[in-house]
């Protein structure tokens, strides 16, 4: 009978040590896993993936494509872009970097324009120049069919562009005013639909966007490759993909039978907006940009955010309509964590509340990401909560262990009612 009963109690006690020690290391160590993104991620939860539009098409110069790399070979990418302009579709986006401190190309640029011209076919081309080198580099004559666009809001467009080519940065997330580059995309547009970038610019502001650098993580977030975030592949061939696309290498190795033209012909067509890129990352080229997943501080390749802003532009809608069921579960479970640290944990009444409060500001940012997509952070304030609370209990454990006669001093302190994570006073009342 003495041994049931010490076993019983050894029992009870192993449950309260790992309740004691067990929970706060798994809620410490979470925080050190979870990230704003992560946060971002399980809010996302609550709708579903938009889809892409359909009127998208990426050409994607990858980690295979050899005979495309920089500096550019002028008559191969003119090659790559033939069979696409025979298309005609509405407009073709080209995101490369044809300046840097030095040319970034081979060939005659002028007879490149001149040559993509003659389809009629709307091209905006970015180019990016060193501080000390745009100013002298200059064409003889710019179709109008043909337009060097900005990458940032911060440029003035020039409806005649005839003997100038404007500076233009290359993509990195955010311009010198930290704010998100919608331009390349809107000027993409303007030229499909055939109307002013400025047109684009004002249906832009009308649609509620503010351009903040939160506003276009949730564009890129929401139309990204997301689903691949897990599977991280690496091989070229493997490219899971969110809109149509291309491999430029099949544009420029294929023999062009008829049958292959028909079939190019099916995805590429006069509603269609071509978007020609590079995915490949430059310094590590054999990991692809489009399966990097998306963090506060990682740049994505620019043809990738200009396809993800395209998207939503053409759609009017990053974020899908919020699921209500995945919404009544979360709030459900985070019902059932309220009570779970209330049951196992006897905080006192000020540090229950702190608790209770943490709580209800997490409920509170989930439901309105889900009906209003205001995004609120998440993540420090749960940490700086747990530190505290952590903190606490270490000082308290101190205390006593150490110096219980100054425990009457600061009782006011110490985040629990009883040194103890099972509820025995609970019971014993």
């Amino acid at each position: 009978m003495s041994s049931q009963k010490d076993s019983v109690e050894f029992r009870k006690f192993l449950k309260e040590k790992i309740l004691e020690y067990l929970l706060p290391a798994l809620i410490f160590g979470s925080t050190f896993w979870i990230s704003e993104p992560e946060s971002l991620d399980l809010r996302f939860k609550f709708r579903g993936e938009v889809p892409a539009d359909p009127r998208i098409v990426l050409i994607d110069i990858d980690d295979e494509s050899s005979a495309l790399r920089p500096p550019w070979n002028l008559a191969e990418l003119e090659k790559l872009l033939l069979p696409i302009l025979e298309c005609k579709p509405a407009a073709v986006g080209i995101d490369l970097k044809f300046y840097g401190d030095t040319p970034n190309f081979v060939g005659d640029l002028q007879a490149f324009v001149d040559s993509l011209a003659r389809f009629s076919v709307p091209i905006v081309l970015t180019v990016a120049f060193a501080d000390s080198q745009y100013r002298e580099v200059k064409l003889q004559s710019i179709p109008p069919n043909i337009s060097f666009g900005s990458v940032t809001l911060l440029d003035t467009y020039y409806p005649e562009s005839d003997h100038v080519v404007r500076r233009a940065q290359l993509f990195n997330g955010k311009n010198r005013e930290g704010r998100p580059v919608y331009a390349f995309a809107l000027q993409l547009l303007a030229a499909a639909k055939g109307i002013d970038p400025m047109q684009s610019l004002a249906e832009l502001a009308a649609s509620g966007l503010s351009g903040s650098p939160q506003e276009y993580h949730l564009i890129n977030y929401a139309n990204n490759y997301r689903h691949a975030y897990q599977k991280r592949l690496h091989q070229a061939g493997q490219l899971v993909d969110k809109f149509t696309s291309m491999q430029a290498r099949e544009l420029l190795e294929q023999d062009h039978a008829p049958e292959w033209r028909a079939r190019l012909a099916k995805q590429i067509h006069d509603s269609t907006i071509v978007l020609v890129g590079a995915t490949y990352e430059k310094n590590a080229p054999t990991e692809d940009w489009f399966r990097i997943p998306l963090s506060w501080d990682e740049k994505i390749s620019g043809v990738v955010a200009h396809a993800n802003i395209l998207n939503w532009l053409l759609r009017r809608s990053f974020i899908s309509e919020p699921d209500v069921l995945r919404t009544l579960f979360i709030i459900l479970g985070l019902i059932i964590l309220s009570w779970l640290v209330i049951h196992f944990v006897e905080f006192k009444w000020a540090t229950l509340i702190l608790v209770g409060v943490f709580l209800m500001y997490g409920m509170v940012t989930f439901l309105l990401f889900a009906r209003w997509e205001i995004w609120l952070p998440l993540i420090w304030p749960m940490r700086l909560v747990i530190y505290f609370v952590l903190g606490l209990f270490v000082f308290e454990k101190i205390i006593l262990e150490y110096f219980p006669w100054r425990k009457g001093r600061v009782r006011w302190l110490l985040p629990y009612s009883k040194p103890s994570f099972s509820g025995q006073g609970r019971r014993r009342r």
